[in-house]
């Protein structure tokens, strides 16, 4: 990144659109007795942080969706939906679409280090949105957990199980082909499934539906790790009322006792760039499934398109607590010219 994008982004401010304990109605929360200790929250009133700024990933064409943060192992990955023209092993006539794409659930996972230099992809067929993902290390061993087994709904594929894998470049899994795949069902009879992790306290979160409401549920990952005939999560809270009705959802994660949801949409005629746009980042009490904040943020707002796409949660520097971040991402790209290439942004807030 130059200097001057680091000197135009610390100037970027967040500004509270309302905050401390805001009753949510209906967001009862299960008991919680193994959740972590105690952590201080995400400071996200002040000024964000750029963490990459405008990089580019192996798909020129489609927009990210989500990302997760190895700072031990000095990588990025990101993911979005596999762009149109690509054609992959096992495809039929016509999968290239991009249409297809996504009915289907295609994904194009990108590697990235630290500073945004694309190291790798892979592809990963029939899985789903990728609305979230999350990466888990275990001394050397890295893998990746994401959605899968899609099942089409609207014009979309949407994840019904959980997945761990470790990331080879150049490869492609197939939900539908790929032996011996870590497949997890965390909870029975629940869909829309997608999972993010807190790597300082080792936990993993599942955003899923049950009976048409999306809820919240928060394991141990060294639990989730295992494959056994049934989880039992330490927290499950319905997601807030203050996500109803308007606020389009683009993504979640957890640190501590706290879940961090984020919501808004790409500028547009209804929401220019002149606005500063309507992103805004929530913050839930694991304890109750109460809100606690929920903040516009208006960091980033010179950037083009400025479509929010993603939480994650990483330690800047390995080992350190204090040194824990809040990462929350938008798919942007060097103009507002529809045809310019979509980029990753990610910025970041420090602990309160």
């Amino acid at each position: 990144m130059t200097e001057l994008s680091r000197r135009a982004f610390v100037r970027l401010g967040g500004a509270v659109a309302g905050a401390g304990a805001l009753a949510a109605a209906g967001t009862t929360a299960a008991p919680a007795a193994g959740l972590p200790g105690r952590a201080r929250p995400f400071d996200l009133t002040t000024p964000a942080e750029p963490f990459l700024v405008n990089v580019g990933l192996h798909d020129q064409r489609t927009i990210m969706q989500s990302f997760a943060v190895d700072s031990p192992g000095g990588h990025v990955y990101v993911v979005q939906i596999t762009q149109g023209g690509t054609i992959l092993p096992g495809d039929a006539p016509g999968d290239e679409a991009y249409a297809r794409r996504v009915a289907r659930g295609d994904l194009t996972l990108s590697k990235l280090d630290l500073t945004g230099n694309l190291l790798g992809h892979m592809y990963l067929k029939r899985f789903g949105h990728g609305v979230a993902i999350g990466v888990e290390r275990s001394g050397r061993d890295v893998h990746l957990w994401t959605e899968v087994d899609a099942v089409t709904e609207g014009t979309s594929g949407w994840g019904t199980r959980l997945l761990r894998f470790p990331f080879a470049d150049g490869t492609v899994i197939d939900a539908d082909t790929t032996p011996d795949l870590q497949r997890r069902e965390l909870l029975p009879g629940v869909d829309r499934t997608t999972c993010n992790v807190d790597p300082v306290h080792r936990t993993l979160v599942m955003r899923y539906r049950r009976d048409g409401a999306f809820r919240y549920a928060l394991f141990d990952l060294d639990d989730v790790r295992r494959e056994r005939p049934a989880y039992v999560p330490v927290a499950d809270v319905a997601q807030p009322d203050v996500l109803s009705g308007g606020p389009v959802f683009q993504g979640y994660a957890t640190y501590g006792r706290d879940l961090y949801l984020y919501d808004g949409q790409i500028y547009s005629d209804t929401n220019p760039p002149s606005g500063q746009g309507n992103a805004h980042l929530t913050r839930v009490d694991w304890r109750t499934g109460a809100v606690a904040e929920r903040v516009r943020t208006t960091d980033g707002h010179e950037l083009h398109r400025r479509e929010p796409e993603g939480l994650g949660v990483w330690l800047a520097s390995p080992g350190r607590r204090p040194t824990a971040r809040l990462g929350f991402a938008f798919g942007t790209s060097l103009t507002a010219d529809p045809d310019d290439d979509r980029l990753c942004t990610i910025l970041t807030k420090r602990l309160g």
